[in-house]
């Protein structure tokens, strides 16, 4: 799983259409993770003197979230409802400001499935062509990972663990990545996350904040990604960022709607 995980920046070649805007949504989002013991403020966390990052249990989730998404003179605003089955599938509809839905995504273990409604046409992707067209390494378990609050790359005895004052941060090496983990000491949370690439020094920062509780699991309400990386010789920046309203646990079984018309042009 790591090795298929090592590649998350290098020279990433977006596109400035409607499909960059969902496929980068899916990179990023709100993040998860479960209490443990003591309280403070609504948060559980553990013994401070040890590195504890929660899992986040459920089998159906569900959000609404407004999202800002700018990459040079291209912007977008649109409101994103994501529903999940845990390790099964990703579903996500894309509505701008006008309210007449502009995407829908299906994301499961082997595929990705975009429904473009603005340009009527369905475009299939397999997740190693995913992988070739952002340069990195990408599968349903790291989009998972990222959309919980997991980190996206698994620990091990290899990486640095330094305590202080109010978090503990996690420094990963995997090839040419450098990965840096900020966890919070209460809530026990990845609230920050740098990914530089040694070779081409695009980097990846992702920061979350306004935590509270879903349930009885810290939520981080507010997220922000930024995404530096080089392009015809020029320095670029891509960011979105996250206003989460609506997140709920569900109780009950989701449903997945997708249904593909059939006068839509397909991409494969």
């Amino acid at each position: 799983m790591a090795e298929r995980q090592i590649r998350l920046i290098k020279k990433l070649r977006p596109n400035n259409t409607i499909n960059k805007v969902g496929l980068l949504l899916l990179l990023c989002s709100f993040f998860l993770i479960q209490g443990c013991n003591k309280k403070f403020l609504g948060f559980s966390f553990s013994n401070k003197d040890e590195l504890k990052v929660n899992s986040f249990e459920f089998e159906y989730f569900s959000s609404k979230t407004k999202f800002k998404f700018k990459d040079g003179d291209n912007k977008v605003k649109a409101t994103a409802n994501i529903r999940i089955k845990k390790d099964s599938i990703i579903w996500m509809s894309l509505t701008p400001g006008i309210g007449i839905e502009a995407a829908r995504a299906r994301i499961t273990q082997d595929s990705l499935i975009l429904i473009d409604r603005v340009n009527k046409q369905v475009i299939r992707f397999s997740f190693e062509t995913l992988s070739k067209t952002f340069n990195f390494d990408l599968d349903y378990q790291l989009l998972q990972s990222v959309i919980m609050g997991e980190l996206p790359m698994a620990r091990s005895s290899q990486d640095m663990v330094d305590k202080q004052a109010n978090h503990f941060l996690v420094t990963q090496n995997r090839d040419d990545l450098r990965i840096m983990n900020t966890i919070g000491l209460k809530t026990r949370k990845l609230e920050e996350l740098r990914a530089v690439s040694v070779t081409t020094t695009n980097a990846l920062e992702l920061k979350y904040s306004d935590f509270k509780l879903v349930d009885e699991y810290a939520f981080a309400h507010k997220a922000l990604l930024v995404l530096n990386y080089i392009k015809e010789a020029q320095n670029r920046s891509t960011t979105i960022d996250f206003e989460h309203n609506k997140t709920q646990i569900e109780k009950k079984p989701l449903k997945f709607p997708f249904n593909i018309p059939k006068r839509y042009e397909r991409n494969n």
